[in-house]
């Protein structure tokens, strides 16, 4: 729900539509969610991530421009697609949204949804001269997770999770902690 409501609700607070190109930087949970929302909204996505082990998952979900960090400017990549609308940060590095900020169009919108303690610094002159949005977006409201859990009703979005038991738990974390855990693990809890 939290991943749900948050992804939902920050591509509602951007401004995400039909039509408009939908960048969404991470492939977390927040963000294959957000990739498959941008999709049934009806915009244009593309996924930013540090390498190219989630394009596959990427493209399966709905993205058509996929960029690997690690081998590409994000900011380029953007702006040779024609420019992001809604830059969406689901990733937890402020850099990433640093770094793809060179790649909104005119009128653009960069979210954070997901952050480090690192600071944001952008060009005035951007903000000025080419009217871009720099915001923030909480998950949201009972209201907002309403209207999530409908979205996803009506269009069959349901978060892919990997069942596991208590005993479990500790070596998900500890995987989850050196960053080689991928998706959303879930406890499970059967009886004795």
């Amino acid at each position: 729900m939290c991943a749900g409501v948050t992804a939902f609700n920050g591509l509602r607070q951007g401004g995400a539509a039909a039509g408009s190109k939908v960048a969404v930087l991470g492939t977390g949970g927040v963000g294959t969610l957000a990739v498959r929302f941008a999709a049934a909204i009806g915009a244009r996505v593309a996924v930013v991530s540090r390498s190219r082990r989630a394009e596959a998952q990427a493209r399966d979900l709905g993205a058509e421009l996929y960029v690997a960090f690690d081998e590409q400017d994000p900011a380029e990549a953007l702006r040779a697609w024609g420019g992001a609308d809604l830059i969406m940060n689901t990733a937890p590095h402020t850099g990433t949204a640093q770094a793809a900020f060179g790649g909104l169009r005119p009128d653009g919108t960069l979210l954070f949804v997901g952050f480090d303690g690192a600071e944001v610094s952008v060009p005035p002159v951007a903000l000025v001269l080419h009217r871009q949005r720099v915001m923030g977006s909480p998950s949201g409201s009972p209201h907002d997770l309403r209207d999530t859990l409908a979205f996803a009703a009506a269009h069959g979005i349901v978060p892919d999770v990997t069942p596991v038991t208590l005993d479990d738990a500790p070596g998900v974390l500890a995987a989850m902690d050196a960053g080689t855990h991928r998706g959303r693990a879930v406890i499970t809890f059967g009886r004795s």
